[in-house]
């Protein structure tokens, strides 16, 4: 009598990889095509939306709204966590770069009492407004907005206990609690006690861009992959940046690469010999049609400039995306190209998953011709099987 059939192997799991999307309430005030709304979000292209932002009181050391016309009269709040029905996490994030200026944040974790206030109080805010967690973007511990000599060492240690005390008060709410973090290895040594705060988050983002930009007073790529042989900094890109934070503890499956949709642009100076890396640029590049800030255009800004006629260079070695320029004006991005790169790089060092900033920043009304937001679809063709059809977008 013959053995019965083997059983056949297990189905292979494919890797359940984040796509992790911010949404930024200051979208709506832009005009025309830059009007972004809750209702323009792709729910097919995000696992969690991270809503940005919320800051810190610096009186009392507490969450409050940003913007209550947005949030609340417009009923921001509301309409983004309404996308919870289709299965995406929403949480809400407090910080970014300009509620980080000053020493509030400092006061806060450096104060066991204050810590306890501030987390009794944020279950209860984020519960009320139906958020899913929270997100933690104090730019930085110790280094205050990237300036390590303003913050006491005292930061890293309080903003490690602040992680656990607030992992330990969610986790019975079944609250997530993320960050999105420094690229810089200044910043990873002094402000993060990467080993503590890799055990108590849900997820780590990774901000692996504006490398570069018009602080710089020359020209640079905002979101360099690898090292450039001209680089005064050589552990200034993302493969370096992704490496530290491993070494230093991190999980792979706990780091979410950040990934821009969004290019730094310069102005050149008359000291220029050309319109290449390295170059004298001390002015920022001219404020974006719709975006209006100078030294930073939205992706569908640039792809609409370049369907005008800028010059578009390509580092052939592909350790970075491309810039574009013309006459003075200069601009550095990731095109699809680039994105897709990272996005399968993702999966070669098995990383959790990819994180863009921001959604309103892609080219989501199809300005450009090719498919609307190309670069998250991209992510999601790569990391979660997309299913729209490729159209190859060139640029």
């Amino acid at each position: 009598m013959s053995a019965p059939p083997a059983a056949p192997p297990p189905p292979r799991q494919t890797p359940a990889y984040k796509v992790v999307c911010y949404f930024t309430n200051w979208a709506w005030y832009r005009q025309g095509a830059g009007k972004y709304r809750p209702e323009d979000i792709d729910p097919d292209l995000c696992t969690h939306i991270v809503y940005g932002f919320a800051v810190l009181d610096g009186t009392s050391l507490l969450i409050k709204p940003h913007d209550t016309w947005a949030d609340y009269d417009n009923k921001f709040y509301a309409k983004v966590t309404a996308w919870k029905s289709r299965g995406i996490k929403v949480t809400l994030a407090i910080g970014g770069w300009n509620d980080s200026l000053g020493d509030k944040y400092s006061r806060l974790v450096n104060s066991p009492a204050a810590r306890a206030r501030f987390i009794a109080h944020v279950i209860e805010f984020i519960q009320k407004h139906n958020f899913d967690g929270l997100d933690l973007d104090w730019e930085y511990p110790v280094c205050w907005q990237v300036d390590c000599k303003k913050g006491p060492a005292s930061d890293k240690q309080g903003f490690a206990a602040w992680v656990k005390e607030l992992h330990d008060a969610f986790r019975p709410h079944g609250l997530l609690l993320s960050a999105a973090v420094s690229p810089s290895y200044k910043v990873i040594e002094a402000g993060y006690d990467v080993p503590t705060i890799n055990r108590y988050f849900d997820w780590i983002a990774v901000m692996t861009y504006d490398y570069h930009g018009h602080w710089d007073k020359k020209t640079g790529h905002v979101a360099p992959m690898y090292a450039h042989p001209d680089d005064d900094e050589p552990l200034f890109n993302t493969n370096s940046t992704i490496h530290l934070w491993l070494q230093k503890g991190a999980d792979p499956k706990k780091l979410i690469l950040g990934m821009p949709l969004y290019g730094q642009s310069f102005g050149l100076g008359w000291k220029a010999n050309g319109t290449g890396l390295n170059q004298h640029a001390p002015q920022k590049g001219q404020a974006g049609q719709f975006t209006r800030a100078a030294g930073f255009l939205a992706y569908y800004e640039i792809c609409h400039k370049v369907k005008q006629g800028y010059t578009v260079v390509r580092d052939p070695a592909g350790r970075m995306g491309p810039y574009a320029y013309s006459g003075k004006q200069w601009v550095s991005f990731d095109d699809v190209h680039m994105i897709k790169f990272k996005s399968e790089w993702v999966k070669r060092m098995g990383l959790g998953g990819g994180m863009i900033w921001a959604l309103d920043l892609d080219d989501f009304r199809n300005r450009c011709g090719c498919e609307p937001h190309p670069l998250l679809r991209t992510i999601n063709r790569v990391l979660r099987g997309f299913s729209v059809p490729d159209p190859n977008c060139q640029l």
